[in-house]
Protein backbone atom coordinates (compact mmCIF):
# COMPACT_ATOMS: atom_id res chain seq x y z
CA UNK A 1 0.00 0.00 0.00
CA UNK A 2 1.14 3.07 -0.61
CA UNK A 3 2.59 5.43 1.45
CA UNK A 4 0.07 7.92 0.67
CA UNK A 5 -2.38 6.18 1.73
CA UNK A 6 -1.64 7.78 5.17
CA UNK A 7 -3.61 10.77 4.47
CA UNK A 8 -6.44 10.02 6.79
CA UNK A 9 -4.52 8.90 9.45
CA UNK A 10 -4.39 5.15 8.73
CA UNK A 11 -0.64 5.27 9.97
CA UNK A 12 -1.20 5.35 13.91
CA UNK A 13 -3.92 2.52 14.72
CA UNK A 14 -6.14 30.11 -5.68
CA UNK A 15 -6.70 34.59 -8.88
CA UNK A 16 -7.88 38.22 -8.19
CA UNK A 17 -7.70 40.13 -5.45
CA UNK A 18 -10.98 40.65 -3.51
CA UNK A 19 -12.18 43.72 -1.70
CA UNK A 20 -10.10 41.83 1.71
CA UNK A 21 -6.78 42.10 -0.53
CA UNK A 22 -3.72 39.32 -0.76
CA UNK A 23 -2.87 37.86 1.76
CA UNK A 24 0.61 38.24 3.10
CA UNK A 25 2.84 35.03 3.12
CA UNK A 26 3.91 34.34 6.77
CA UNK A 27 6.96 33.99 7.55
CA UNK A 28 9.08 30.54 8.27
CA UNK A 29 9.55 29.65 10.67
CA UNK A 30 7.46 31.76 12.85
CA UNK A 31 6.88 30.49 16.10
CA UNK A 32 3.07 30.66 16.86
CA UNK A 33 2.11 31.55 20.20
CA UNK A 34 -0.83 30.16 22.54
CA UNK A 35 -4.52 30.89 22.87
CA UNK A 36 -7.15 30.03 25.67
CA UNK A 37 -10.13 29.65 23.77
CA UNK A 38 -13.55 27.79 24.32
CA UNK A 39 -14.21 24.44 23.35
CA UNK A 40 -17.11 22.87 23.27
CA UNK A 41 -18.12 19.58 22.02
CA UNK A 42 -20.97 19.81 19.55
CA UNK A 43 -21.54 16.13 18.53
CA UNK A 44 -19.72 12.79 19.92
CA UNK A 45 -19.72 9.40 19.41
CA UNK A 46 -19.36 9.55 15.88
CA UNK A 47 -17.55 7.22 13.36
CA UNK A 48 -14.35 8.51 11.92
CA UNK A 49 -15.73 12.29 11.57
CA UNK A 50 -13.62 13.49 8.77
CA UNK A 51 -14.91 16.62 5.82
CA UNK A 52 -17.05 19.49 7.61
CA UNK A 53 -18.71 22.04 5.67
CA UNK A 54 -21.32 25.05 6.96
CA UNK A 55 -25.08 24.18 5.95
CA UNK A 56 -27.09 26.47 4.78
CA UNK A 57 -29.43 27.71 7.38
CA UNK A 58 -26.92 26.36 10.13
CA UNK A 59 -25.44 23.47 11.16
CA UNK A 60 -22.54 21.76 9.29
CA UNK A 61 -22.14 18.77 6.74
CA UNK A 62 -19.90 15.82 7.99
CA UNK A 63 -18.46 13.25 6.44
CA UNK A 64 -18.12 10.01 8.40
CA UNK A 65 -15.94 7.27 7.27
CA UNK A 66 -17.67 4.60 9.44
CA UNK A 67 -16.49 1.80 11.73
CA UNK A 68 -15.59 -0.87 8.88
CA UNK A 69 -16.89 -4.14 9.58
CA UNK A 70 -16.87 -7.20 11.60
CA UNK A 71 -15.20 -9.58 8.65
CA UNK A 72 -11.33 -8.92 8.42
CA UNK A 73 -8.93 -9.58 5.96
CA UNK A 74 -4.96 -9.56 5.79
CA UNK A 75 -3.30 -5.95 4.54
CA UNK A 76 -3.68 -2.85 4.99
CA UNK A 77 -1.69 0.11 6.85
CA UNK A 78 -2.97 -1.67 10.29
CA UNK A 79 -1.84 -5.41 9.09
CA UNK A 80 -5.82 -6.23 8.10
CA UNK A 81 -8.91 -4.33 6.86
CA UNK A 82 -12.35 -4.53 8.04
CA UNK A 83 -14.67 -4.04 5.29
CA UNK A 84 -18.33 -2.87 5.85
CA UNK A 85 -21.44 -0.38 5.50
CA UNK A 86 -20.82 1.71 8.27
CA UNK A 87 -20.14 5.00 6.42
CA UNK A 88 -22.35 7.83 5.96
CA UNK A 89 -22.84 11.73 5.04
CA UNK A 90 -24.91 13.70 8.19
CA UNK A 91 -26.22 17.18 8.91
CA UNK A 92 -25.03 18.06 12.71
CA UNK A 93 -26.81 20.32 14.70
CA UNK A 94 -26.38 21.26 18.24
CA UNK A 95 -26.51 18.33 20.22
CA UNK A 96 -28.06 16.08 17.11
CA UNK A 97 -26.76 13.99 14.23
CA UNK A 98 -28.87 13.27 11.22
CA UNK A 99 -27.75 10.60 8.76
CA UNK A 100 -28.67 12.06 5.58
CA UNK A 101 -27.15 8.88 3.73
CA UNK A 102 -26.30 5.51 5.74
CA UNK A 103 -25.14 2.39 4.81
CA UNK A 104 -21.49 3.39 3.02
CA UNK A 105 -18.48 1.89 2.32
CA UNK A 106 -16.29 1.75 5.13
CA UNK A 107 -13.29 0.03 5.31
CA UNK A 108 -11.03 -0.09 9.16
CA UNK A 109 -8.75 -1.46 10.86
CA UNK A 110 -9.46 -3.85 13.84
CA UNK A 111 -12.19 -2.75 16.39
CA UNK A 112 -13.76 0.50 13.32
CA UNK A 113 -10.47 2.55 13.69
CA UNK A 114 -8.90 4.86 11.11
CA UNK A 115 -11.56 3.92 8.68
CA UNK A 116 -11.65 4.81 4.58
CA UNK A 117 -14.98 5.83 3.22
CA UNK A 118 -17.07 9.36 3.01
CA UNK A 119 -14.27 11.19 3.39
CA UNK A 120 -14.94 14.95 2.63
CA UNK A 121 -18.08 17.08 2.02
CA UNK A 122 -18.74 20.79 0.16
CA UNK A 123 -21.63 22.77 0.41
CA UNK A 124 -23.08 23.14 -2.94
CA UNK A 125 -26.09 24.73 -5.25
CA UNK A 126 -29.22 24.86 -3.91
CA UNK A 127 -29.68 22.94 -1.07
CA UNK A 128 -27.50 20.41 -1.83
CA UNK A 129 -23.97 19.26 -0.83
CA UNK A 130 -21.17 17.44 -2.45
CA UNK A 131 -20.54 13.69 -0.78
CA UNK A 132 -16.62 12.54 -1.41
CA UNK A 133 -15.30 9.10 -0.96
CA UNK A 134 -11.98 7.93 -0.55
CA UNK A 135 -9.36 5.56 -2.48
CA UNK A 136 -10.85 4.35 -5.81
CA UNK A 137 -11.64 1.62 -7.02
CA UNK A 138 -7.89 -0.33 -8.18
CA UNK A 139 -8.18 -1.06 -3.95
CA UNK A 140 -11.34 -3.38 -3.82
CA UNK A 141 -10.02 -7.26 -3.24
CA UNK A 142 -11.06 -9.64 -5.97
CA UNK A 143 -14.23 -11.72 -6.11
CA UNK A 144 -14.81 -14.01 -2.89
CA UNK A 145 -12.03 -12.00 -0.60
CA UNK A 146 -14.79 -9.95 0.92
CA UNK A 147 -18.32 -10.25 1.12
CA UNK A 148 -19.72 -9.83 -2.30
CA UNK A 149 -22.69 -6.76 -1.23
CA UNK A 150 -19.56 -5.24 0.63
CA UNK A 151 -17.67 -5.78 -2.90
CA UNK A 152 -20.29 -4.05 -4.89
CA UNK A 153 -20.79 -1.06 -3.09
CA UNK A 154 -16.76 -0.90 -3.23
CA UNK A 155 -16.89 -0.95 -6.70
CA UNK A 156 -19.50 1.61 -6.54
CA UNK A 157 -18.51 4.24 -4.49
CA UNK A 158 -15.00 4.10 -3.71
CA UNK A 159 -13.45 7.73 -5.07
CA UNK A 160 -16.40 8.73 -5.98
CA UNK A 161 -17.88 12.14 -6.13
CA UNK A 162 -21.40 12.25 -5.27
CA UNK A 163 -24.21 15.56 -5.20
CA UNK A 164 -26.45 14.82 -2.52
CA UNK A 165 -30.41 16.35 -1.56
CA UNK A 166 -31.02 16.89 1.92
CA UNK A 167 -33.76 14.06 1.45
CA UNK A 168 -30.93 11.76 0.78
CA UNK A 169 -31.15 11.21 -2.84
CA UNK A 170 -27.67 10.99 -4.62
CA UNK A 171 -26.04 11.59 -8.41
CA UNK A 172 -22.90 10.38 -9.28
CA UNK A 173 -21.20 13.20 -10.31
CA UNK A 174 -17.22 11.92 -11.18
CA UNK A 175 -15.24 8.90 -10.49
CA UNK A 176 -12.25 11.37 -9.60
CA UNK A 177 -10.35 8.58 -7.63
CA UNK A 178 -10.25 6.46 -10.89
CA UNK A 179 -9.44 9.88 -13.25
CA UNK A 180 -6.67 10.82 -10.69
CA UNK A 181 -5.39 6.94 -10.41
CA UNK A 182 -5.41 6.94 -14.64
CA UNK A 183 -3.20 10.45 -14.72
CA UNK A 184 -0.60 9.28 -12.22
CA UNK A 185 -0.02 5.70 -14.14
CA UNK A 186 0.54 8.45 -17.08
CA UNK A 187 2.99 10.60 -15.23
CA UNK A 188 4.43 7.65 -12.84
CA UNK A 189 7.74 9.07 -14.07
CA UNK A 190 6.72 12.25 -11.24
CA UNK A 191 6.64 9.56 -8.35
CA UNK A 192 7.78 6.21 -9.39
CA UNK A 193 7.80 4.09 -6.01
CA UNK A 194 4.53 5.26 -5.47
CA UNK A 195 2.31 6.02 -8.67
CA UNK A 196 0.00 4.66 -9.76
CA UNK A 197 -1.71 6.23 -6.91
CA UNK A 198 -5.24 8.07 -5.87
CA UNK A 199 -7.02 8.85 -2.66
CA UNK A 200 -9.56 11.40 -2.80
CA UNK A 201 -9.24 13.55 0.40
CA UNK A 202 -11.10 17.04 0.00
CA UNK A 203 -13.75 18.86 -2.03
CA UNK A 204 -14.22 22.12 -2.71
CA UNK A 205 -17.14 23.85 -4.16
CA UNK A 206 -16.57 27.31 -5.10
CA UNK A 207 -17.35 29.82 -8.18
CA UNK A 208 -19.38 27.53 -10.05
CA UNK A 209 -16.48 24.59 -10.07
CA UNK A 210 -15.67 21.57 -8.04
CA UNK A 211 -12.28 21.05 -7.13
CA UNK A 212 -10.79 17.87 -5.50
CA UNK A 213 -7.44 17.49 -3.29
CA UNK A 214 -6.25 14.16 -4.00
CA UNK A 215 -3.73 12.88 -1.22
CA UNK A 216 -2.42 9.95 -3.38
CA UNK A 217 -2.06 11.44 -6.87
CA UNK A 218 -0.55 14.53 -4.88
CA UNK A 219 -3.00 16.89 -7.09
CA UNK A 220 -5.58 19.46 -7.20
CA UNK A 221 -8.09 18.71 -9.89
CA UNK A 222 -11.29 20.32 -11.31
CA UNK A 223 -13.66 18.41 -11.96
CA UNK A 224 -15.73 19.31 -14.90
CA UNK A 225 -19.44 18.82 -15.79
CA UNK A 226 -18.78 15.84 -17.96
CA UNK A 227 -17.26 14.11 -15.14
CA UNK A 228 -13.72 14.38 -15.99
CA UNK A 229 -10.56 16.61 -14.22
CA UNK A 230 -8.26 18.73 -15.21
CA UNK A 231 -5.22 18.74 -13.11
CA UNK A 232 -4.87 22.00 -11.46
CA UNK A 233 -1.82 21.58 -9.79
CA UNK A 234 0.57 18.72 -9.01
CA UNK A 235 2.78 19.03 -5.52
CA UNK A 236 6.03 18.41 -5.36
CA UNK A 237 8.47 17.42 -2.87
CA UNK A 238 12.26 18.49 -2.00
CA UNK A 239 14.84 16.48 -3.93
CA UNK A 240 15.75 14.33 -0.72
CA UNK A 241 12.57 13.74 0.03
CA UNK A 242 11.12 11.08 2.30
CA UNK A 243 7.49 10.83 1.60
CA UNK A 244 5.01 12.56 -1.01
CA UNK A 245 3.47 15.62 -0.17
CA UNK A 246 0.19 14.39 0.24
CA UNK A 247 -2.62 16.78 -0.55
CA UNK A 248 -5.38 16.81 1.83
CA UNK A 249 -7.60 20.17 1.95
CA UNK A 250 -8.15 22.92 -0.47
CA UNK A 251 -10.11 26.47 0.52
CA UNK A 252 -10.72 29.70 -1.56
CA UNK A 253 -8.91 32.49 -0.17
CA UNK A 254 -10.57 36.08 -0.03
CA UNK A 255 -7.44 37.25 -2.33
CA UNK A 256 -9.82 34.85 -5.10
CA UNK A 257 -6.62 32.31 -5.51
CA UNK A 258 -7.12 28.35 -3.73
CA UNK A 259 -4.91 27.21 -1.31
CA UNK A 260 -4.56 23.50 -0.98
CA UNK A 261 -3.07 21.90 2.55
CA UNK A 262 -0.21 18.70 2.38
CA UNK A 263 0.07 16.16 5.37
CA UNK A 264 4.06 15.63 4.86
CA UNK A 265 5.90 17.99 2.19
CA UNK A 266 8.18 15.01 1.82
CA UNK A 267 9.12 14.63 5.22
CA UNK A 268 7.46 13.20 8.46
CA UNK A 269 9.51 14.82 10.84
CA UNK A 270 7.33 18.01 11.93
CA UNK A 271 7.63 21.23 10.58
CA UNK A 272 7.32 20.01 6.83
CA UNK A 273 4.23 20.29 5.82
CA UNK A 274 3.26 23.43 3.46
CA UNK A 275 0.38 25.39 2.19
CA UNK A 276 0.46 25.62 -1.43
CA UNK A 277 -1.22 29.30 -3.26
CA UNK A 278 -2.77 28.10 -6.53
CA UNK A 279 -4.20 30.78 -9.42
CA UNK A 280 -5.09 29.96 -12.70
CA UNK A 281 -1.51 29.93 -13.70
CA UNK A 282 1.07 29.32 -11.24
CA UNK A 283 1.25 27.27 -8.10
CA UNK A 284 4.04 28.26 -5.44
CA UNK A 285 4.02 27.46 -1.22
CA UNK A 286 2.87 30.27 0.48
CA UNK A 287 3.37 28.71 4.03
CA UNK A 288 5.58 26.72 5.41
CA UNK A 289 6.51 24.80 9.49
CA UNK A 290 3.39 23.50 9.55
CA UNK A 291 2.75 19.78 10.38
CA UNK A 292 0.32 16.83 9.33
CA UNK A 293 -2.04 19.49 7.63
CA UNK A 294 -5.00 17.59 7.67
CA UNK A 295 -8.15 20.10 6.71
CA UNK A 296 -7.95 24.32 5.79
CA UNK A 297 -10.25 27.08 5.29
CA UNK A 298 -10.60 30.62 6.00
CA UNK A 299 -12.61 32.05 8.60
CA UNK A 300 -14.78 35.46 8.33
CA UNK A 301 -11.99 37.19 10.18
CA UNK A 302 -9.93 36.82 6.72
CA UNK A 303 -7.28 34.48 8.17
CA UNK A 304 -6.11 31.30 7.24
CA UNK A 305 -6.59 28.04 9.76
CA UNK A 306 -5.14 24.46 9.65
CA UNK A 307 -5.88 21.42 11.67
CA UNK A 308 -2.50 19.88 12.79
CA UNK A 309 -3.97 15.90 12.66
CA UNK A 310 0.05 15.26 15.35
CA UNK A 311 2.08 18.08 16.12
CA UNK A 312 4.67 15.76 16.90
CA UNK A 313 4.88 14.17 13.14
CA UNK A 314 2.68 11.71 12.06
CA UNK A 315 2.89 7.91 13.69
CA UNK A 316 4.19 9.82 16.91
CA UNK A 317 3.23 8.06 20.26
CA UNK A 318 1.65 12.03 21.26
CA UNK A 319 -1.86 11.89 19.91
CA UNK A 320 -1.98 15.31 19.78
CA UNK A 321 -3.51 17.64 17.21
CA UNK A 322 -4.09 21.28 17.34
CA UNK A 323 -5.36 24.41 15.06
CA UNK A 324 -3.02 26.99 13.70
CA UNK A 325 -4.37 30.52 12.46
CA UNK A 326 -2.32 32.53 10.51
CA UNK A 327 -3.87 35.97 9.99
CA UNK A 328 -3.58 38.20 7.21
CA UNK A 329 -0.27 39.95 8.45
CA UNK A 330 1.29 36.47 8.80
CA UNK A 331 1.10 36.06 12.78
CA UNK A 332 0.31 32.13 13.81
CA UNK A 333 -1.45 31.59 16.78
CA UNK A 334 -2.56 27.88 18.21
CA UNK A 335 -6.02 27.29 19.33
CA UNK A 336 -5.96 23.51 20.26
CA UNK A 337 -3.38 22.89 22.55
CA UNK A 338 -4.26 20.12 25.18
CA UNK A 339 -7.64 19.98 23.71
CA UNK A 340 -7.54 18.04 20.09
CA UNK A 341 -6.41 14.41 19.44
CA UNK A 342 -6.36 13.52 15.66
CA UNK A 343 -8.01 16.17 14.47
CA UNK A 344 -9.08 16.56 10.78
CA UNK A 345 -12.19 18.67 9.12
CA UNK A 346 -12.52 22.16 9.34
CA UNK A 347 -15.68 24.32 8.89
CA UNK A 348 -15.73 28.45 9.87
CA UNK A 349 -19.03 28.97 10.82
CA UNK A 350 -21.24 32.05 9.92
CA UNK A 351 -21.38 33.01 13.88
CA UNK A 352 -17.51 32.97 13.37
CA UNK A 353 -16.77 30.18 15.28
CA UNK A 354 -14.53 27.53 14.01
CA UNK A 355 -15.69 23.61 14.03
CA UNK A 356 -13.24 20.75 13.60
CA UNK A 357 -13.82 17.18 13.62
CA UNK A 358 -11.75 15.42 16.42
CA UNK A 359 -10.74 12.14 17.19
CA UNK A 360 -10.74 12.10 13.65
CA UNK A 361 -9.75 8.18 13.43
CA UNK A 362 -11.77 6.92 15.92
CA UNK A 363 -15.30 4.87 16.20
CA UNK A 364 -18.24 6.03 18.01
CA UNK A 365 -17.00 3.82 20.95
CA UNK A 366 -13.65 5.20 21.41
CA UNK A 367 -10.15 3.87 21.12
CA UNK A 368 -9.83 3.29 24.80
CA UNK A 369 -10.46 4.35 28.32
CA UNK A 370 -7.43 6.93 27.41
CA UNK A 371 -7.69 7.84 24.42
CA UNK A 372 -10.50 9.50 22.57
CA UNK A 373 -12.89 7.78 25.32
CA UNK A 374 -16.28 9.76 23.74
CA UNK A 375 -15.92 8.56 20.31
CA UNK A 376 -15.22 10.80 17.22
CA UNK A 377 -16.44 14.61 17.65
CA UNK A 378 -17.19 17.54 16.15
CA UNK A 379 -16.14 20.35 18.33
CA UNK A 380 -16.90 24.21 18.42
CA UNK A 381 -13.59 26.64 19.08
CA UNK A 382 -14.09 30.36 19.90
Amino acid sequence: MSRTRIAIGMSTAVGVAAALGVIAAPTAGAQPRGHDGTFVVVADHLNNPRGLSPAPGGGLYLAEAGRGGKTCVSGGPEGETCPGLTGSFDLITEGHVKRIVTGLISASGAGGVAAEGPVSVARGPGGTFYGLFGLNTHEVPPKGVIPGKVRAKALAQLGRLWLVTRSGSVQNVSDVGDRDWAWSKRHIDLAPHDFPDANPNAVLFSHGSRYVADAGANTLVRVKSDGKVNVTAFLRVPSNFESDAVATCVARGPDGALYVGELLGGFYSPGHARIWRVTPHHAAVWARGLTTVQGCGFGRDGAFYATEFQTDGLGAQNPAGDVVRISKNGQRTRLGIGQLSFPSGFAAGEDGAIYVSNCSIAPATGMGPQLCPAGGQVVRLK
